[in-house]
């Protein structure tokens, strides 16, 4: 049910931050947001992404320039997950093989930003991410620049901890986890919203739940394509 609600909350600031973004430049945004079954446009060359520098699971710098010169559809994951992220994750290996057998011109990378670095090193991601595709990307770092693409991106998280009786406690922005958190164990809840960033390093539109591959597909060709033009 938690889980249920957050993706409402992810799909509603989505739709906000689409009507609010103007839709504006040389492209017709407005009358190609019409044509999308999946998703929304969030073109807003006058909010480009925060500079970054993260870490990928091969322990190689992963910043701006990493989103840069090709297409990518990026999403926030963390590996302790029970259902949400191994689904999209699913839904990410479905896509790429559906654009593969379409023969599209552009295949989209698949990039995984953990919301939860203090578990998910780079070796842990590389494992969790592999497992559903060799060529998907996992990327771990410093927990205030992940925040910060969270905030860019419009996405949402909260730490949920139990205490003794094991109540969940919501743990307020920027509380710090207590001790034997990681012991204990700890749950995250999210949006999941996936992200397609152009090669320009910018986001050019987002898909909220429930992510239907074969739509997303169909949307994925005609930005890029619009996009190329």
């Amino acid at each position: 049910m938690r889980a249920k609600f957050f993706v409402m909350i992810g799909t509603a600031i989505l739709l906000a931050i689409a009507a609010l973004y103007p839709l504006s430049g040389i492209k017709d945004y407005k009358s190609l947001n019409a044509k999308l079954t999946a998703a929304h446009i969030m073109h807003n060359a006058d909010k480009p992404l925060s500079d970054f520098s993260l870490i990928d699971h091969n322990g190689d710098v992963f910043d701006n320039n990493s989103l840069m010169g090709s297409w990518s559809l990026v999403l926030f994951i963390y590996t302790h997950c029970p259902d949400v992220c191994p689904t999209e994750l699913a839904n990410m290996a479905m896509l790429k093989a559906q654009l593969e057998n379409k023969h599209s011109a552009i295949i989209p990378k698949v990039v995984a930003i953990t919301f939860d670095p203090i578990r998910d090193t780079p070796e842990v991601l590389k494992t969790y991410v592999s497992h559903f595709d060799k060529g998907f990307v996992g990327v771990s770092g410093d927990s205030q620049q992940i925040d910060q693409l969270v905030k860019d991106l419009g996405a949402y998280y909260e730490r949920v901890v139990y205490d003794e009786a094991g109540k969940p406690i919501t743990l307020k922005k920027n509380e710090p986890l207590p001790e034997d958190a990681i012991e204990k164990g700890y749950v995250i809840n999210h949006t999941a919203i996936i992200y397609l960033i152009s090669p320009n390093g910018q986001v050019l539109a987002g898909f909220p739940t429930p992510h239907k591959v074969s739509d997303m597909a169909n949307d994925i060709e005609l930005l890029t394509k619009v996009f190329e033009e």
